[in-house]
């Protein structure tokens, strides 16, 4: 089972690591890897050119992200997760996953366990839960050490932040900034 929102991670300069990328390729969740233009051809080789997508110009510059391009003094992923969020509205997506390329794993934290998740499920349920409620605008999984085993967590937690992995709301009015 996999998503039936558009999955994206947000990256830069780490194509020889991409922890996220790996997870989702074992796991057999189809993505999509925003990467500026001058790393596209080392992702590439590294994921194929048909799961990357270059981040315009345009997003950098609209965004006052850096100087130029080659800059490595980039403000952070804003201009990426705003480009993925029209890429998915153009595809005609009602919501989009992204993440951020620092993620090895995805679990399950169940009976005092943590079961590592094999398929895309995991996020097919987040996003069935999600789709009840007509208020919520960003949703996601909590962090892996934020949730001991043999402590009780409630099934959701409203209020507060979601900081690598989010299910988007694409008619949110508040988009990413510096």
């Amino acid at each position: 089972m996999n998503p039936k929102y558009p999955v994206y991670i947000v990256s830069k300069g780490r194509w020889e690591s991409r922890l996220t990328s790996k997870a989702l390729d074992w796991m057999g969740v189809p993505y999509k890897i925003i990467v500026e233009a001058s790393q596209l051809e080392m992702y590439a080789a590294e994921v194929g050119a048909d799961k990357c997508l270059v981040l315009p110009k345009k997003y950098l510059l609209d965004y006052d992200t850096c100087d130029d391009l080659g800059d490595s003094r980039s403000k952070g992923p804003g201009a990426a997760r705003n480009f993925a969020w029209d890429h998915a509205i153009d595809l005609g997506a009602s919501r989009h996953w992204v993440m951020d390329d620092n993620i090895k794993d995805f679990y399950r934290l169940h009976e005092n366990a943590r079961t590592r998740f094999a398929d895309g499920g995991c996020f097919r349920v987040m996003e069935d839960f999600f789709d009840r409620f007509e208020n919520l605008y960003i949703a996601g999984p909590q962090y892996r050490f934020f949730c001991a085993p043999k402590q009780g967590y409630p099934q959701s937690v409203l209020n507060t932040r979601i900081y690598s992995c989010l299910l988007i709301r694409n008619d949110c009015k508040h988009r990413w900034r510096g």
